[in-house]
């Protein structure tokens, strides 16, 4: 319930800011800041147990382990090679060269750098405090090895894909700068390559793709809220549900974003 409330009251903020003037961002899933769709998401799911918290309830196993593995993926996520690529630029080019780069200041959810981890962070800090000084919170005992298991295998896999992408998106730059005038400098070449716009079809692709992440996520903490599922298999230690194994597509698309 209270990962619906954080949903309302986040989507609203992000729809008011999406369609704000100048609150679109060229290139990005859904014209949002970049990390907006795995931020959210993030929150959603580190905010769940706080119903089971609150009721006094179990918390299921399964949500235990996509936590912790979304959140250390989430604070491992470093800058994009995109982003790199504009700081050496800011230091190569002339003073009369500007980049007029309007998601420079634009950070997931809208809101100021950092405030999604400070967010996280403060959650789990807040469920300790629970733990030690008010109630103290039940994890069920799962087997961890399996869910680690597809999770590392569903990131691998989303990972692959994108080393398939940067590799073609590598060749189609190389054959850019060839056709390229050459008395271009190197800053000028790198400032054209990051101010091209992205393809109908890749922008198209990226918003689907996020858009069924994210629903992904919502509809799975949904059927778990309702205990709606369907077992896929049972091993003599380990059962995977439908449910159980949405969640754990997440990381494949955690995978595929870094």
């Amino acid at each position: 319930m209270i990962s619906f409330i954080l949903l309302a009251i986040f989507g609203i903020w992000v729809l008011i800011n999406r369609f704000s003037e100048g609150g679109k961002v060229e290139g990005h899933p859904l014209g949002m800041p970049r990390g907006t769709v795995r931020g959210l998401s993030t929150i959603l799911l580190v905010a769940f147990p706080f119903w089971y918290i609150l009721r006094g309830e179990v918390i299921p196993g399964l949500i235990v382990n996509v936590i912790f593995v979304v959140v250390a993926f989430y604070f491992e996520a470093r800058r994009s090679e995109h982003e790199k690529i504009k700081t050496i630029v800011e230091e190569m080019k002339k003073p009369d060269l500007i980049i007029q780069d309007s998601t420079r200041k634009k950070m997931p959810l809208y809101l100021p750098k950092y405030s999604v981890r400070f967010i996280l962070l403060s959650m789990l800090i807040i469920t300790l405090i629970v733990h030690y000084s008010i109630r103290k919170v039940t994890f069920e005992v799962t087997n961890t090895i399996f869910d680690l298991l597809i999770i590392i295998i569903l990131f691998i896999i989303g990972a692959f894909f994108r080393s398939i992408a940067n590799s073609r998106e590598k060749k189609r730059m190389k054959n850019q700068i060839v056709n390229m005038d050459a008395s271009l400098s190197e800053a000028e070449i790198i400032e054209k390559l990051l101010l091209e716009e992205t393809s109908w079809w890749k922008r198209k692709g990226r918003n689907i793709l996020s858009v069924v992440m994210f629903l992904i996520v919502v509809i799975s903490l949904i059927c778990f809220s309702y205990e709606w599922d369907l077992t896929i298999f049972t091993l003599p230690d380990y059962t995977l549900t439908l449910v159980g194994f949405l969640l754990l597509l997440i990381n494949a698309y955690y995978g595929f974003r870094d």
